[in-house]
């Protein structure tokens, strides 16, 4: 009784460690993911409990949704033309089967084992972004980073932006268990507001809003405060209409003199490398860049309103910055990008919203001449360059990517059916999650069902593992009453 015990502790142990690979992996490292989704599978196969893994796996029907999920995509695999693309994807989204194999067969024994991970996970949090910080604000220069988006030095800003979003219910958990920490926690909390305010990701700040007006909205009503709900869900429709007001305004510049484009191009030659005629770095023309930041700054449209722009100025236009504002950091500066795309339409290139719009359009158009099942898992890629050149997209060859909405990338792929099928399994997930009383479960399904709008999560290995990793942690009925006890 003794071995089998401490046997048992020796692999919790094991489990814990794996597990912690998988989320040091998931925020900030392929090579730690990989290595964790490895040793979890060699720990199944050493410890041969093959029957009480299944077992555990039997009676969990999220994992049997999981499984069905990846199933349809070796199903799409009958009727693609493009099989390279289609093993590929199968190659990308086998972490949807790894992860929550390795989590969900040998359940977590103890709360206080949960606990160690999230402090795991806020900690990670915290070092990998005060790391991007020091590096983008000191040393932006010597690592070349010319874009906000270049503050993320650990892959896609995006899929980190919702990461710290998810840190923030995170640290609220561990507050509450942790007393004699809770100012700490609580500073690292406005830290990581503050990084999500100045790193500009639109998805990771939606994700921010999401989490906080949840965590307020759930507790007002597990205290039957429903006046105080009200109050909660104005505030957020006054704060969502007053930014949709401000995108609509559009933006005017005073002209201070006429044009004069001939002196304008010789003095941009002779200030710059990249030719007056040519395209800055977001693919712009950047004789449009150029007369819209001269405007900005209240310059003259010649040579003597380049002459008085400061080399930060020349490199901002060289860079693609097209107004003073959209230079400096923080959220406002994003929001007046947006408002500027908003009204200016007519190139989409190197403008993030305007591209989007464009892909959403292509994708729906593949949707209309293939909603009943879809282009397979293979051909999406080919579907949507094809329907780019039927249709004569603006957008410049290299700029026309997937459809970046989540949904709308799976319809085309499986068709309606297929998208039915994926609509059910989330929100059985919501709905598992209120019934069981898991805040974090919650907000994480949450964050997932509304960033999936925006981006393609589940098309790189690393957002597939993030949401198989959470998705399995939140599978559980025993996981989340061990959170609320």
């Amino acid at each position: 009784m003794f071995l089998k015990l401490r046997q048992a502790l020796i692999q919790e142990k094991i489990h814990f460690f794996i597990l912690s690979l998988l989320l040091v992996g998931i925020v900030s490292s392929k090579f730690f993911l990989s290595l964790g989704m490895m040793l979890g599978g060699l720990n199944l196969l050493l410890v041969s409990d093959f029957k009480g893994n299944f077992a555990n796996l039997k009676k969990n029907r999220f994992f049997i949704f999981i499984l069905l999920f990846y199933l349809i995509h070796l199903l799409g695999l009958l009727w693609t033309d493009d099989n390279s693309h289609g093993f590929d994807d199968l190659r990308v989204k086998a972490s949807l089967i790894a992860i929550p194999l390795i989590i969900c067969s040998n359940p977590i024994p103890t709360t206080s084992i949960i606990r160690k991970l999230f402090l795991l996970f806020v900690l990670t949090l915290l070092v990998t972004s005060i790391y991007n910080f020091t590096i983008y604000t000191l040393f932006r220069e010597i690592f070349e980073l010319n874009d906000i988006r270049d503050l993320s030095r650990f892959g896609s800003h995006i899929r980190y932006g919702i990461l710290i979003a998810i840190g923030i219910p995170v640290l609220l958990e561990l507050k509450s268990n942790y007393p004699k920490w809770k100012y700490l926690f609580l500073l690292v909390g406005l830290w990581f507001l503050f990084y999500s305010y100045y790193s500009q990701v639109l998805s990771g700040i939606i994700a921010v809003l999401i989490v906080v007006f949840g965590t307020l909205l759930w507790n007002i009503f597990n205290a039957k405060k429903y006046f105080w709900a009200l109050g909660i869900i104005s505030v957020f429709l006054i704060l969502i209409s007053s930014t949709i007001l401000y995108l609509m305004i559009p933006i005017e510049y005073n002209e201070t003199s006429p044009a004069n484009y001939i002196s304008l191009k010789e003095q941009w030659n002779k200030r710059s490398n990249i030719p007056f005629d040519s395209l800055d770095l977001r693919k712009q023309k950047l004789s449009s860049t150029l007369e819209r930041y001269l405007h900005s700054k209240n310059l003259p449209v010649r040579g003597d309103g380049v002459f008085k722009l400061s080399s930060k100025d020349i490199h901002n236009i060289e860079l693609g910055y097209a107004d003073i504002n959209e230079t400096k950091s923080g959220l406002i500066a994003r929001l007046y990008g947006v408002r500027f795309q908003i009204h200016n339409t007519s190139n989409p290139n190197g403008h993030s919203i305007l591209e989007r719009i464009e892909y959403w359009k292509t994708g729906w158009q593949v949707i209309k001449e293939n909603w009943v099942f879809g282009v397979g898992t293979g051909d999406k890629k080919i579907a949507m360059e094809k329907m780019y050149e039927r249709k004569e997209s603006r957008l410049l060859p290299e700029r026309r990517l997937r459809a970046h909405n989540t949904y709308i990338t799976f319809c085309l792929t499986f068709g309606l059916f297929g998208l039915v099928f994926f609509c059910y399994i989330l929100f059985n997930f919501l709905r598992f999650q209120l019934k069981n009383q898991s805040l974090i479960g919650f907000l994480f399904i949450c964050v997932a069902i509304i960033t999936f709008i925006f981006e393609d999560s589940l098309e790189t290995q690393m957002g597939v593992s993030f949401f198989a990793f959470f998705f399995a942690l939140f599978s559980r009925k025993i996981q989340t009453e061990e959170l609320n006890t």
